[in-house]
């Protein structure tokens, strides 16, 4: 089955105080090529988002935005240290005593030292359980990326066997018409000549007609490139029945198709012939199109 190169995936989901949001944008590419934007304090999770998103693409360029919006945190806890609190008080009343000093300390003084007053944060959300949850939305979201793909492939493959058609039906024309080209061929050759040696004063040499007839025939023969066009163009059939990424492919089998079509134009010495190869290059020019967006 065909699938597109472009396609737009996303999925929102809320945790708590946590909102996550995860885009996925594709576009063609010759290769695989999948870009990561997540928060910093995330970035350890870039590789193995990267390879769960290429299990949903298999050509083309992805473009991976994650937003994690809220706080992970709750109010901070305050805790005052006793043992700290309980030395400077101690050393506090042996200054009274060295120096004879009278400055009776408070509890608002003790707190302003130091060491003795301290908070504590805690996690409102273990970071592995975050972890866990932002992979799994982002494979709901390369599952989303995916099914859009899958819709416009569908699309392009019917176009495709469409204009395949054309061309096979133009083709099976051409082959059918190719062996009167050279009797064509003969028949004005004959009766240019008959009307050049009625005037002339020798008679016509049919030995050497046979041998020029030959000779065109040899030159303008399109047997084998109608040949080659036809298995081009059912290798191209099978290819777009295929599950694997199949664009590469296609694009080289529709380059060789027109290199056919080319020399059928160029070797035919007959109208009709000429004017459908036109035909048949014009409409692997659309194919080629198409397939520029093909996986």
């Amino acid at each position: 089955m065909v699938r597109s190169m472009t396609g737009y995936g996303r999925k929102d989901d809320i945790r708590g105080s946590l909102r996550l949001t995860v885009e996925l944008r594709a576009v063609n590419h010759r290769f695989q090529e999948i870009l990561v934007r997540l928060p910093k304090n995330w970035s350890m999770l870039e590789d193995q988002i990267r390879k769960q998103v290429a299990m949903y693409v298999r050509r083309g360029r992805v473009d991976v935005t994650i937003s994690l919006e809220g706080s992970a945190t709750i109010s901070s806890n305050v805790a005052i240290d006793w043992s700290i609190a309980e030395q400077f008080l101690q050393l506090s009343r042996e200054m009274d005593q060295r120096f004879s000093l009278e400055t009776p300390l408070t509890a608002k003084d003790l707190l302003l030292f130091p060491g003795v007053i301290h908070t504590n944060e805690t996690e409102e959300v273990d970071r592995e359980e975050v972890a866990t949850w932002l992979l799994d939305v982002v494979n709901t979201a390369a599952e989303d990326l995916l099914s859009m793909k899958m819709v416009e492939g569908e699309g392009l493959q019917a176009d495709l066997i469409h204009r395949l058609l054309s061309v096979q039906t133009w083709l099976e024309e051409v082959r059918l018409l190719a062996p009167s080209g050279t009797q064509e061929y003969h028949n004005r050759l004959h009766q240019r000549l008959s009307e050049w040696a009625a005037q002339a004063p020798f008679e016509l040499d049919q030995q050497r007609l046979v041998q020029e007839v030959v000779f065109f025939a040899e030159k303008s023969d399109i047997s084998e490139e109608i040949t080659r066009l036809t298995s081009h163009c059912h290798q191209f059939s099978q290819q777009l029945e295929k599950e694997e990424a199949v664009g590469r492919k296609l694009d080289f089998l529709l380059q060789e198709m027109n290199r056919e079509a080319n020399t059928i134009a160029s070797k035919a010495n007959h109208l009709r012939i000429q004017h459908l190869a036109v035909e048949i290059k014009t409409e692997l020019e659309k194919m080629r199109e198409q397939v520029q967006n093909v996986e």
